[in-house]
């Protein structure tokens, strides 16, 4: 079964909901989101939780959406979200709607992946916290540890993040001294595991590189999506 790779929507409504569509039309059973969702801000009307939802509602049928998260998403409602669960590896954020946690590995269709989302804004200096900048968007210490005992131990096929590691050429300032690109390129230099392919957004493009092996693949902005 193809699974849909969706990008960037910050929070578009109708991007989503046409990706939603779509998927459902071609009986794709899920649609992985590499972060930067906007789901559950800036409050209780938010679009994309009311759109689930009302789906759930009436009973429409649809894909199961999972979501790494970027940095652009409420950290702090899918941490509050996730403690209420009882912190779940998959932390349901609406109906048919999850984030897989850092480090976290799901069987999607028969194949393994392994999700590790956030990554820095660059425009951390023009937001508010809590309004719509979280601390939490960098992945911990702890988060890189268990996302790469995973990757050694589980094997996945499928790498998904919100940021890529410095190894893929993008055209962005600051890339080597920034915490998630260089500390996912660390990673990834120690593994012994090499995924097939790596998912990720950020960046806002729809580009696909192959380095040392392993095949990365930018999902693009505002409704685009890869199939795999």
């Amino acid at each position: 079964m193809t699974i849909f790779y969706a990008g960037d929507t910050h929070g578009r409504i109708n991007h989503i909901a046409n990706i939603d569509r779509l998927a459902s039309e071609a009986g794709v059973t899920h649609v992985v989101q590499v972060g930067d969702f906007g789901i559950r801000w800036p409050g209780g009307h938010c679009p994309i939780f009311k759109y689930f939802e009302k789906r759930a509602r009436k009973n429409r049928p649809g894909p199961t959406w999972i979501t790494c998260g970027g940095n652009h998403d409420n950290w702090d409602k899918w941490n509050e979200l996730s403690a209420e669960q009882g912190h779940p590896d998959l932390v349901e954020l609406a109906p048919a709607c999850f984030f897989a946690q850092r480090g976290s590995v799901h069987v999607l269709d028969g194949v393994k992946h392994i999700f590790c989302g956030g990554a820095e804004s660059t425009d951390r200096h023009i937001r508010a916290v809590g309004v719509d900048w979280w601390a939490a968007e960098t992945p911990t210490y702890a988060e890189f540890t268990l996302f790469m005992d995973r990757l050694e131990s589980e094997e996945p096929d499928v790498v998904v993040t919100h940021d890529a590691p410095v190894r893929v050429p993008i055209k962005r300032t600051q890339r080597h001294t920034s915490p998630t690109p260089t500390n996912l390129e660390n990673i990834i230099k120690l593994s012994a595991h090499k995924p097939k392919v790596w998912y990720y957004g950020h960046h806002h493009t729809m580009d696909e590189i192959e380095v040392d092996g392993v095949l990365y693949r930018c999902c693009g902005l505002h409704g685009q999506y890869k199939e795999s």
